[in-house]
């Protein structure tokens, strides 16, 4: 297959940016510096060569798949470099125990073949889930906020009696040069109702040269694709709503319509901050996954809070709040955001 040549010097510096990034904040400068290469495999998606310290990457990751998922396979090969050039472990088999200790400390799945399942678990409360999310969609309006209702209270309830072990990420939307505020806000909510933990992350834009932002979630399997499916519907929704209104509410241009997905956006996450109540009230109260945590920190070293703060009162966002706070989540559907989790095939 023909590659476009010419774009890998740029993505060879971007890798080395990214070595650099995780050396400095995960591994305390422990690392030297490897010679980086693109190769011609299809066999293999990365690989670290001791003896002439190297880190490869294949042409057909580099070239087919999203930055995220070039990221991983690269720090699948940093944590054998780390194996090796800080631990010693040259007596070791390439994933051996120290190598399992270093990505267990980086956050990076040791296995790298293929993308995490959800326990069986999580598999049986999600189509109890799904279920209750289709009769969400029913004209019935008392039937549709009940079973909404039932279906964000069984997940409280699996989430508060799971002990997980697995855990995995995913990039959602598109990357951005600027985060809206709409989209800020859709991370807090996802946060705050979906139990996984959210953070603005770099990735890396060939065709413009230059670093973008995208919204990156961490969670277990299941608790992943669920807000994942809440994220681009809740996209979708509150731009189909946009279309419908901004017409006879005389709504144009970017700053109403940003205004107005925000709105939507903070008048879903009221509605879903009166179930929450309901919920503690009846002794459901939901703290936090520190397994989830922890892996958000193993993957990203130190991390930094960003504060913003959102423009509210105008009439495009009392609009958008309006249709949200009335807004009735229902029937998921598979196969949508972003690169993720564990990869393919690497070798050490």
């Amino acid at each position: 297959m023909s590659w476009p040549t010419h774009l890998e010097p740029r993505y060879l510096r971007a890798i080395a940016a990214e070595w650099r990034r995780v050396n400095h904040h995960q591994l305390r400068e422990a690392l030297r510096p490897p010679t980086f290469e693109l190769i011609d495999s299809t066999e293999h998606l990365g690989r670290w060569t001791l003896t002439t310290r190297t880190i490869a990457l294949s042409r057909t990751l580099v070239h087919k798949q999203p930055w995220g998922v070039i990221v991983e396979v690269l720090r699948h090969e940093i944590a054998h470099q780390y194996a090796h050039e800080v631990l010693g472990a040259l007596e070791e088999t390439a994933h051996g125990p120290a190598f399992r200790e270093v990505c267990k400390r980086m956050g990076v799945d040791a296995a790298a073949a293929g993308l995490p399942a959800p326990s069986e678990a999580d598999a049986r409360i999600h189509r109890r889930v799904e279920k209750l999310l289709a009769l969400a969609a029913s004209e019935n309006r008392h039937e549709a906020e009940a079973a909404m209702a039932e279906a964000r209270r069984l997940l409280l309830v699996h989430n508060l009696d799971l002990t997980p072990s697995t855990y995995t990420w995913r990039h959602l939307g598109k990357p951005t040069g600027r985060v809206a505020p709409w989209w800020r806000q859709l991370a807090t909510l996802l946060g705050q109702h979906f139990f996984v933990e959210t953070i603005w992350t770099q990735v890396y834009d060939v065709s413009r040269d230059d670093w973008k932002t995208i919204l990156e979630i961490c969670g277990t399997p299941g608790n992943v694709d669920m807000a994942a499916w809440v994220h681009d519907w809740l996209v979708e929704t509150s731009e189909r709503l946009w279309r419908q209104e901004k017409d006879d509410l005389g709504l144009a241009g970017a700053s109403d319509h940003a205004r107005y997905l925000g709105g939507v956006i903070k008048g879903f996450d009221a509605r879903l901050r009166e179930g929450a109540k309901r919920s503690q009230q009846a002794g459901l109260v939901w703290v936090g996954d520190p397994g989830a945590q922890r892996f958000l920190g193993e993957r990203h070293g130190r991390l930094r809070t960003i504060r913003y703060t959102v423009r509210s009162g105008d009439t495009a966002s009392a609009a958008g709040f309006a249709q949200g706070k009335d807004l009735v989540l229902h029937r998921p559907v598979h196969g949508t955001s972003g690169g993720a989790g564990r990869l393919l095939t690497t070798k050490g």
